[in-house]
């Protein structure tokens, strides 16, 4: 019974995750389009974002990966102005890309910021010494799981989520034996986790 229900929340979770997913990506599309949503987009997100962003505390020469960009790379743009470092998004959403590679230039921001194509489940991530993980990624475990796998030991991941879907991963065994909760952060619809990497 217990295995029974470890299932259904498993698939329940990657459910909610995939539905906001998709609800996500229209508001980014119309924010990297029309101006109105991305000054409404930018005014949503920019207290949460902020904090998540102090959270991970990146320093001017560190490198960071951005896994879900997104069309509307937001948490890219605050982290490459606040710590002027280096920042890969990626999105495995071949339109997303194209239409953030699009903002990045129109904000004259392609020498800080590299969008590609990518999947946050096979990414290569040696070369990242922080990892921002958007809300809208899916499925979250694998991702987690490839993390726990190939990246620095010395590495830092804010993972975000909501309705406890990323606590009640790592309570699963696998994911207690590799990462370590840092920090978080509680906002009112969702849940930011400062992870590091258990030695």
């Amino acid at each position: 019974m217990e295995k029974e229900v470890t299932v259904f929340s498993g698939f329940f979770l990657r459910w909610r995750r995939a539905l906001s997913s998709y609800g996500f990506t229209l508001l980014e599309i119309l924010a990297s389009r029309l101006t109105i949503f991305e000054q409404l987009l930018t005014r949503w997100r920019i207290s949460a974002f902020s904090q998540e962003i102090q959270l991970l505390n990146v320093t001017p020469h560190e490198k960071v990966l951005h896994i879900g960009c997104g069309a509307f790379p937001s948490a890219s743009l605050l982290i490459a102005r606040n710590g002027s470092a280096h920042v890969t998004g990626i999105d495995n959403n071949q339109i997303a890309v194209r239409l953030a590679q699009s903002y990045i230039n129109k904000k004259h921001l392609s020498c800080q910021i590299t969008i590609e194509y990518g999947n946050g489940a096979t990414y290569p991530l040696q070369d990242f010494d922080a990892i921002f993980i958007a809300i809208n990624v899916w499925p979250i475990d694998r991702v987690l799981s490839h993390l726990a796998e190939t990246m620095k030991p010395t590495a830092r991941i804010l993972c975000k989520g909501s309705h406890q879907d990323i606590l009640i991963l790592l309570k699963k065994k696998e994911f207690q034996q590799s990462f370590s909760i840092a920090s978080q952060l509680q906002h009112p619809k969702t849940e930011a986790f400062l992870l590091t990497k258990k030695k």
